[in-house]
């Protein structure tokens, strides 16, 4: 940590260093109409079923425990790698090296139909495991979910990219997400939303049984809001309610969070007594569920995959996850290790920075606002959509969610933010 924040502090003295990143994208879409073919969603639906979901859980639960740099954990990798590879998909690995730990998550992208969209939505679960662990439930269950949902959702076309993702190093402290997520900022990706099933093949309750919970942040709280509706819609079919729960973020959903994406963790109902434990095996896994929470599943993500997306905003700057000296991304700051102090993909500021974001529309955009901690502090109604970020009335000093909105004529509404420590000593309407 003290290399940390002498890192941090460097910033102040070092003004003659350039960066250059692509910043990522965020959206909300919320506010969109449904469009889609019934027929087609169920009968994508109707062939999710326990076969299908104990043929890939089986086949996972072969390589034993998978404690990431392990053996077993990298042949689960090569698996993971060839089923998708079977299906069709655009596969490939992602190296990341991170906190000691040398390991791969595993790709199989579904590109889009939509040659005018960038959007990216990603389903995501856990190959790895603690030590001494089968991992059946955490994360076995959310792997097969997956990879049946890859399976069912290949055969089809979708307007959207779909990646379907393994990460491993989620129980070190989520390093193969956190780098997916850096290196997917970093290269531009429009990812618009992340689902995260870790844990989704339990109950033992007739109430457990017909309930999925969802633990989103506030900024991801619309794809839960999204998923009711879409359990609403189903609930004939597959028999399943949302529970909405605050943000977990000890989870792979976190690290796209931290660096300005929108994403989910998803769990099943009723306590699992056998995690993390060499007793978190097959025999324990209540299929009838895990049936019931993937066909739900791939009904969000085939309902957001061909949604069409009216309006978005994306902060291009400041980047996340750098420190600045008067508008300069000095040094990228590697933080990965300090997920459980809020501090990854965090962006510090000293002295006054721009803040800008482009906006993609298809209608006329009314205008553009940018706050602080939700206070409204500017607004821009022609691009470049840019701000000098300061206070209004004293100075921002401290720690600060930089939020942008923007709106169109017709109403629809859309949004992105960043966590940023900030140290200017300039207001609006003050002199400091």
């Amino acid at each position: 940590m003290k290399t940390e924040l002498y890192s941090i502090l460097i910033i102040s003295i070092i003004v003659l260093s350039t960066v250059t990143v692509l910043p990522a994208a965020g959206t909300d879409i919320k506010n969109q109409p449904v469009s889609t073919n019934e027929d087609e969603i169920i009968e994508m639906i109707n062939q999710i079923d326990e076969s299908l979901l104990f043929y890939y859980h089986y086949n996972l639960m072969r390589f034993g425990p998978r404690y990431t740099g392990t053996i077993n954990c990298t042949l689960a990798g090569q698996y993971i790698h060839d089923e998708f590879e079977e299906m069709g998909l655009d596969v490939e690995f992602h190296e990341w090296r991170y906190g000691g730990f040398n390991s791969r998550n595993v790709i199989g992208t579904l590109h889009g139909n939509d040659p005018t969209s960038t959007a990216i939505f990603l389903m995501t679960a856990h190959y790895d495991t603690v030590p001494d662990a089968p991992g059946a439930n955490d994360d076995g269950s959310g792997v097969a979910a997956v990879l049946a949902t890859a399976k069912i959702m290949s055969q089809y076309s979708f307007n959207h990219t779909i990646r379907f993702i393994t990460f491993s190093g989620e129980e070190v402290g989520a390093y193969g997400s956190f780098s997916y997520a850096r290196d997917a900022y970093n290269r531009g990706d429009n990812i618009v939303a992340v689902i995260n099933p870790d844990m989704v093949g339990y109950a033992d309750t007739a109430k457990g049984g017909r309930i999925l919970r969802f633990f989103p942040p506030e900024r991801s709280e619309w794809i839960a809001e999204f998923a009711t509706t879409i359990s609403e819609k189903y609930m004939e079919l597959i028999d399943l309610s949302v529970e909405i729960r605050p943000n977990y973020i000890g989870a792979d959903h976190q690290p796209f969070i931290d660096y300005g994406f929108d994403g989910v963790w998803i769990a099943h109902y009723d306590g699992y007594p056998w995690g993390h434990s060499p007793e978190d095996t097959l025999d324990h896994i209540n299929f009838t569920y895990e049936v019931k929470a993937t066909k739900f599943l791939l009904a969000v993500m085939a309902k957001l995959s061909i949604k069409p997306i009216d309006v978005q905003i994306i902060l291009k700057t400041p980047y996340e996850g750098y420190g600045y000296f008067f508008n300069r991304p000095i040094i990228p700051l590697h933080l990965g290790r300090q997920w459980y102090k809020g501090l990854r993909g965090m962006t510090f500021i000293l002295g006054r920075a721009v803040a800008s974001a482009d906006v993609i529309a298809n209608e006329e955009i009314e205008y553009v606002i940018f706050c602080i901690d939700d206070n409204f502090m500017y607004w821009d109604s022609e691009p470049p959509y840019e701000w000098k970020i300061q206070g209004k009335h004293f100075p921002p000093i401290g720690r600060h969610k930089l939020k942008v909105y923007a709106y169109t004529t017709s109403g629809k509404v859309a949004t992105d933010e960043m966590d940023i420590i900030i140290f200017i000593f300039s207001s609006q309407y003050g002199r400091w």
